[in-house]
């Protein structure tokens, strides 16, 4: 059964070889970096990926980010990445267009990487930490020679894996490569692209002998003899935490945190030899402010719906109020999230059309835990489940006027760590500290923000923004977490035990 299950993959390779199709060259252009990223772990990774790029590192390439359906990214987390000057791509959408059988996330690399909108294409993980701009990499003379630049993985395909008979091609011991990052120019590899998506879209065979993804890509370039570069460094490992892959010259050029993923709200794994920690967690930050976690797509609204809730995100805070208890703040952020004032009871929100009626539907993290409706004065309601009334007004008290001495403060610490030259923003941390401690003696600090923020471009914006924000944050929930795969596989690919220097 199993010889004859391995005969009829190779005839479809050979087959697939046979019918390979020329480069659709009006389908795309330029040169951009992809990322495969949905759901809460991996989005929460690829925001710090962005975010690194962009800010840290001044990055203009355009950015793609892909993802499975709203099941994976909500419009919530779509704004949040379109903030940071990177486009979303729902793979659903282009499957119907574009058919294959992509199912998971390592198959969806190979088909996103065939049908991003750029020619030249630097393909990352989203557990990336580049340790500069890689706008340079497409620089590289190795590049611009062969159109294509793979890295190694810490062991090797062996000469005795199954894999080089079901490819039909010379048996040999090679370096495995690591498809955290890839460098490709699409017009010159095109059939190899085809043939990687054809062993990843039978990857109920080939993943048995090949670690998910990463060495398709490397059989695609063999199987229709295309020429390119191997990085000839290993990586710098700490198995299994961190892979730092490395330049044509032996220095580090990536930090593949695979063992190490940003996490939401759990505690970070440390990593001694780490670069850029500060601003990744400044980051994460960020993120934190605008965004619970959670991947929270509301039922569809009617129009008149989506226009209340476009005035109450515009008039954005309130105070919510339980009979014999204090008024809280509520900050209705756009597309249903809530920043200020969230706690396990107010997650998220949203409004409802019934009847002739608008309903303010409060979420906690599965469902409905309010339900108001608009009065003359505010807004009125119970709990969807069992007793309690609440009531939502919105906050029109003006802003306390900003202290003179408040505002010049926040400026001098803001200078002191280097702003307006954008590289203020890598000291994110120390600065949110600097000013919370001011924050505490001091009212005003977000007025301050508010008023420097306001002359400053977008991302510079957003991070003054989030850093006021942050300063009124209350608890996150718990992170959701990705589980790992097994490494190495047995009888297939050896670890190699002394990697070079």
């Amino acid at each position: 059964m199993m010889k004859a299950a391995r005969e009829d993959y190779k005839r479809l390779l050979k087959e697939r070889l046979g019918g390979l199709q020329p480069y659709p060259s009006d389908h795309f252009s330029g040169t951009g970096i992809l990322i495969c990223a949905g759901g809460p772990s991996f989005f929460t990774n690829a925001y710090v990926l962005v975010h690194l790029l962009r800010v840290t590192h001044g990055c203009t390439l355009p950015i793609e980010v892909w993802h499975f359906g709203r099941g994976e990214m909500s419009a919530r987390m779509k704004l949040l990445l379109h903030d940071l000057g990177a486009d979303t791509v729902d793979a659903e959408a282009v499957l119907t267009s574009l058919p294959a059988r992509v199912q998971n996330g390592w198959q969806l690399k190979a088909y996103a990487l065939m049908w991003c909108r750029f020619e030249h294409v630097l393909m990352l993980d989203a557990d990336q930490v580049p340790l500069g701009d890689p706008a340079e990499l497409f620089k590289w003379d190795d590049y611009r020679r062969t159109g294509a630049v793979l890295w190694p993985d810490c062991g090797d395909i062996l000469e005795t894996n199954p894999i080089w008979d079901a490819c039909d091609l010379k048996s040999r011991t090679c370096p495995a490569v690591e498809s955290g990052q890839l460098l490709i120019h699409k017009a010159r590899h095109w059939r190899g692209l085809q043939i990687a998506l054809h062993l990843n879209e039978h990857s109920a065979y080939y993943y048995q002998l090949l670690y998910g993804d990463k060495d398709t890509f490397l059989l695609g370039l063999l199987l229709t003899e295309s020429a390119y570069a191997l990085v000839p460094h290993r990586p710098f490992s700490d198995v299994p935490f961190c892979l730092f892959q490395r330049n044509m010259a032996g220095e580090v050029l990536f930090q593949h945190r695979t063992g190490a993923k940003w996490r939401y709200a759990d505690p970070q794994v440390k990593l001694p030899k780490a670069e850029l920690e500060e601003d990744c967690l400044a980051a994460l930050a960020t993120l934190r402010a605008q965004w619970n976690g959670l991947v929270f797509t509301p039922p569809l609204r009617s129009l008149r719906a989506r226009e209340a809730e476009a005035g109450l995100a515009a008039a954005r805070l309130f105070h919510l109020r339980r009979p014999g208890e204090e008024p809280a703040r509520l900050e209705l952020l756009p597309e249903s999230e809530i920043g200020a004032g969230r706690a396990a009871a107010t997650m998220n929100w949203h409004c409802e059309e019934t009847g002739s009626a608008i309903e303010l539907v409060i979420s906690d993290a599965f469902c409905p835990f309010w339900r108001l409706r608009q009065e003359s004065n505010g807004w009125s309601g119970r709990a969807a489940k069992g007793d309690g009334e609440v009531y939502l007004t919105e906050e029109r008290t003006p802003p306390a006027p900003t202290n003179d001495n408040v505002r010049s403060l926040t400026e001098e610490i803001l200078s002191a760590a280097g702003f307006p030259n954008p590289v203020w923003m890598r000291r994110r941390v120390e600065i949110s500290a600097a000013l919370g401690l001011v924050a505490a003696l001091e009212p005003g600090i977000g007025d301050a923000l508010a008023a420097i923020s306001g002359r400053c471009g977008f991302v510079e914006k957003q991070v003054l923004d989030a850093i006021a924000s942050e300063l009124r944050r209350e608890p996150r929930n718990a992170d959701l977490r990705a589980d790992r795969a097994n490494w190495p596989m047995p009888g297939r690919y050896t670890v190699a035990a002394d990697l070079d220097n």
